[in-house]
């Protein structure tokens, strides 16, 4: 062996310890799900499913239970599952639906370690089996797919040539299905929209001159947590340097928060989720990580007296993508398309610039410098001025703090190789920006 990959695997040993040592000292103190280390746990849970896994994304509720997605090798639904564990006192409500599920011939299942380990029980299923996502999957299979024209070859829809793309347990599942022409990318959803607003939405955009690709979903699909487009692009923003696109994303951020929002503003309803959202992530961050609690509760302060407390402080709100980065900008050479608008509201605009520049500086911590952002946000906000846009840096630097506040638990969520050093990481540089 080399020195250079000899020196890589040493690094990756010594990150992957230092993430199981933070796996089972949370274990350690969180008593009450007996079966928590074994969801965190690589090797763990490979074991006790015989077969090698790789947990990819966790939902963590102290005290109550955890949920982990995890991936076999492939690309199709197969590839991967979910595995669930709780406190005692809910382990007859898994034995039920792993009960229901084998009448129906479907694939949850009880799995236990070894004796020594009797109060440790895990439901495992497959992506199909995800409860709250199966009636919205079902309906996909049997009558949406059908009308998105989305036509898949294998006897069980979401195997190969089907690609899944994203998969977050109990929340989302997002696929790239064959189709007569152009693949489509379809999304499907627990959280239903019946009253067909995305929709409604997605007109208002196209209206205003946003670039947002085509929606091939109807309000029947709406209503069953469905939406769908064509496949775009060559990728998004957050790969390679593409200063025109990054121009032309200011260009199109700027047309998104021109849109006549009317009396719909409502300040005080906002800064109400903003104060909720502050204090669940102090809660998650101090319940991972408990020697962070005095940085976190000053972070938490600093921002509730400027995002929380003042709101807008002053800005006449306008529509927001609520989730703006690199990765919710598809690019085709220059031209750009902005996607996954399930999270707009009515607030500062300085938000999705904030939020922009923060998840650039997540992507590169060694770049970071004295303000948010790099040489994406630079071009980003040429664009967005040069549209019409007015933003100031100290407000971009508040929003960027307050979005890497509630990103410092994405590490250990999407299980970062140190989720620990990240986090902290988080909270250093959103002290370091508002400070």
């Amino acid at each position: 062996m080399s020195t250079a990959p000899q020196g890589q695997w040493l690094q990756g040993h010594r990150l992957q310890a230092q993430r199981r040592e933070a796996d089972r000292a949370l274990a350690a103190r969180d008593t009450r799900i007996p079966g928590l280390n074994w969801v965190l746990d690589d090797e763990l849970l490979s074991g006790l499913l015989h077969e090698r896994v790789q947990i990819t994304r966790t939902r963590y509720k102290p005290q109550t239970s955890a949920l982990v997605a995890f991936r076999r090798s492939g690309s199709g639904a197969g590839s991967y599952g979910w595995a669930l564990t709780t406190s005692p006192e809910h382990a007859g409500k898994l034995q039920r639906r792993a009960d229901s599920s084998q009448k129906r011939g479907g694939g949850v299942r009880l799995v236990r370690p070894v004796q020594l380990h009797a109060d440790v029980v895990v439901a495992v299923g497959p992506i199909e089996e995800d409860w709250p996502l199966r009636p919205n999957l079902r309906w996909l299979r049997d009558h949406g797919l059908g009308r998105l024209g989305a036509l898949p070859a294998a006897e069980r829809f979401l195997d190969p040539p089907v690609t899944v793309l994203r998969y977050n347990p109990e929340r989302r599942l997002v696929a790239r299905v064959p189709s007569a022409a152009l693949p489509v990318v379809v999304k499907t959803a627990v959280q239903v929209d019946e009253a067909a607003a995305g929709l409604r939405l997605r007109q208002r955009l196209v209206s205003h001159d946003v670039p947002v690709l085509p929606e091939l979903a109807d309000a029947e699909c709406a209503a069953h947590g469905i939406s769908a487009s064509p496949d775009w692009g060559h990728g998004d923003l957050s790969g390679r340097d593409n200063d025109p696109a990054a121009y032309r994303a200011g260009e199109a951020l700027a047309a998104i928060h021109a849109i006549d929002v009317g009396t719909a503003a409502d300040p005080t309803a906002d800064v109400e989720d903003l104060v909720r959202q502050l204090a669940a992530t102090r809660s998650m961050v101090t319940r991972l990580l408990p020697e962070l609690d005095d940085p976190v509760t000053r972070l938490t302060g600093l921002l509730m007296a400027t995002v929380g407390a003042a709101g807008t402080n002053g800005q006449q709100p306008v529509l927001v993508h609520g989730d703006f980065s690199t990765d919710q900008v598809l690019v085709d050479g220059p031209a750009v398309r902005i996607i996954d608008f399930d999270r707009v509201r009515i607030s500062d605009p300085a938000r999705d610039i904030g939020s922009f520049a923060a998840v650039e500086d997540t992507a590169d911590h060694a770049g970071a410098g004295p303000v948010a952002g790099g040489r994406k946000t630079a071009h980003l906000i040429d664009g967005y001025c040069g549209a019409g846009g007015h933003v100031s840096q100290a407000r971009v630097d508040t929003w960027a703090a307050y979005r890497l506040f509630l990103d410092s638990v994405d590490p250990f969520r999407n299980r970062a190789s140190d989720w620990p050093a990240d986090a902290n990481w988080h909270i250093r540089r959103a002290l370091e920006l508002i400070a």
